[in-house]
């Protein structure tokens, strides 16, 4: 779109009227939140310095979260415990796809955030159990190494070839640079995470699954 002309003679009205059109149809870019800013009345957009676009709501700015912080992972095979009632954390296959968040180039059980926030976590396992005795397995994230209170999926399984998915959503804060893990252990090595194969009617079935979305910062 092109400037309007400027005015010719006295009457300023329909260039005024024009110029403001052009200005609302033209992109423009958000002023830089400076600290002397405060969130005063709602509606107020900026552009924060940590990039990204914040908005006052509440007599606070909020940060208007963009198209990042996410991931989907999965493993595709068995995995099986080396011992009973002892901690050991899932390894992941590269995400499906990702922003902001990635696997530790040298371990595929640390999940790491790029960025602070809360964010929350969609999990999914599947199990199978090979002999008739009564037999539990427990599932717990893990944060830089500290297991999180009050987290743990129990499940117990005594029929043979039965198969069970457990699944459980919660949102958990994050700080840049902070790994999570998903823990397991059993009781009875019989008890494993198991990964389906392809029938000749249905697909191949991960053994795991993980949805990550970032909340808020």
């Amino acid at each position: 779109m092109r400037m309007p002309p400027p005015p010719f003679g006295a009457d300023w009205k329909p260039w005024g009227e024009r110029l403001n059109t052009y200005l609302s149809r033209i992109r423009t870019l958000l002023s830089t939140r400076l600290p002397s800013d405060v969130a005063a009345d709602d509606g107020i957009l900026l552009w924060d310095r940590a990039g990204y676009p914040i908005v006052s709501k509440g007599g606070e700015f909020r940060q208007i979260i963009l198209a990042d912080g996410y991931a989907s992972l999965s493993r595709t095979t068995v995995q099986v415990a080396t011992a009973i009632n002892t901690a050991q954390a899932i390894g992941w296959d590269a995400p499906s796809f990702n922003s902001g968040i990635a696997l530790d180039p040298t371990d595929n059980t640390k999940i790491v955030f790029e960025e602070d926030g809360v964010y929350l976590l969609a999990f999914a396992v599947e199990l199978l159990s090979s002999s008739s005795s009564a037999k539990s397995g427990w599932f717990w994230p893990r944060i830089d190494g500290v297991d999180v209170p009050g987290s743990t999926i129990k499940v117990t399984l005594s029929d043979n070839g039965h198969h069970i998915v457990m699944s459980r959503s919660a949102a958990f804060p994050m700080t840049a640079g902070s790994y999570l893990q998903a823990m397991w252990a059993v009781d009875d090595l019989t008890l494993w995470i198991d990964a389906p194969a392809a029938t000749a009617f249905a697909p191949s079935s991960p053994a795991v699954t993980l949805a990550i979305t970032r909340l808020r910062q």
